[in-house]
């Protein structure tokens, strides 16, 4: 399961960041969306691009290809 396939208000745990890029996903990291991390996602724009996640405290953008590379676990 991606970023992409968590629902609005849902919260996740981030297992694993999947991308051969390193400077992208140095970029993600950079965010705060590392291993480990809770999220939950608060928004969606309309056309479903970016995702607006919260991690800790702190509201991200994230667009829907980089959501793809951030494996989670939903919380239920």
């Amino acid at each position: 399961m991606t970023l992409n396939d968590l629902k609005l208000r849902q919260k996740a745990l981030i297992t694993a960041l999947e991308h051969q890029d390193v400077a992208l996903a140095s970029r993600i990291m950079a965010l705060g969306l590392v291993p480990g991390e809770l999220i939950e996602l608060m928004n969606v724009a309309p056309m479903g691009c970016p995702l607006q996640v919260k991690v800790g405290d702190t509201l991200v953008s994230v667009r829907k290809a980089d959501a793809s590379l951030i494996s989670i676990t939903a919380n239920s």
